[in-house]
């Protein structure tokens, strides 16, 4: 946590030990109907909405490889490599055939994560605003928001580590990439069975990051949105 934000957070709990007959009794302190609805529902329909789009940024593809007849390069292409004797020269002209057919796929579902994070990004801070709204200006309605704001560039990071470790072990520089692409050429004759499997490789594991971060913020603001009781014996993050 950050200890500027610590400061803050210890200032606020001290300010309310000093005057706790102040604590209200009867309400839940930072609550708000209006965020935790925006929480409950926006998040999970944007993941629906984005979910839709990645099937039809896979259905572009298919089409695309279909016209360019990409299968046909990556049977030539491997045909070709399967014939050199040397392991270094074959690892280069697959990362060169990877480069030219699966990896532009690669940098273009990128496309579609930093889009969906954008927007993520947007909807949090309508939902920050409709919760900050609710929270009055006493020490106690500011704890929460408080602890919100020193988790902030934590999540961040996490998130940014779980997508970039995603695109950078498939950069066509990445030794797994080079690898796992050398062994399915040179293991398969079926090409389109190849790219059937990155098709799906792909669709998975983007699939799968998009909705671990529109699940993970509609918690996240749900439980904060909740707000807390001075009769419980720990905050709702407990």
């Amino acid at each position: 946590m950050d200890p500027a934000l610590v400061v803050v957070l210890s200032e606020h709990l001290s300010q309310i030990a000093k005057e706790p007959e102040n604590l209200p009794h009867s309400e839940n302190i930072s609550q708000s109907e209006a965020a935790w609805l925006m929480a409950q529902n926006d998040f999970l329909d944007l993941e629906q909405k984005f979910n839709a789009l990645l099937y039809e940024w896979q259905a572009k593809w298919q089409q695309r490889f279909e016209i360019e007849g990409t299968a046909s390069v990556v049977a030539e292409g491997a045909r070709e490599i399967r014939k050199i004797k040397h392991s270094k020269e074959r690892e280069k002209q697959a990362r060169d055939l990877y480069s030219k057919t699966v990896h532009l796929m690669i940098d273009d579902v990128e496309k579609y994560i930093v889009s969906l994070n954008n927007r993520i990004d947007f909807l949090q801070e309508n939902v920050r605003n409709a919760w900050y709204k609710s929270c009055s200006g006493n020490s106690w309605s500011k704890i929460l928001p408080a602890i919100e704001n020193s988790f902030q560039s934590y999540e961040d990071a996490f998130f940014y580590s779980k997508r970039e470790q995603f695109f950078e072990s498939q950069k066509d520089s990445a030794p797994i990439a080079r690898q796992e692409f050398l062994r399915s050429i040179m293991a398969n004759d079926n090409c389109d069975l190849i790219l059937n499997f990155y098709f799906s490789k792909i669709l998975r594991r983007v699939s799968k990051i998009s909705s671990e971060l529109c699940r993970f913020y509609s918690k996240k603001w749900t439980l904060y949105a909740r707000g807390f009781s001075c009769r419980q014996n720990l905050l709702p993050l407990g």
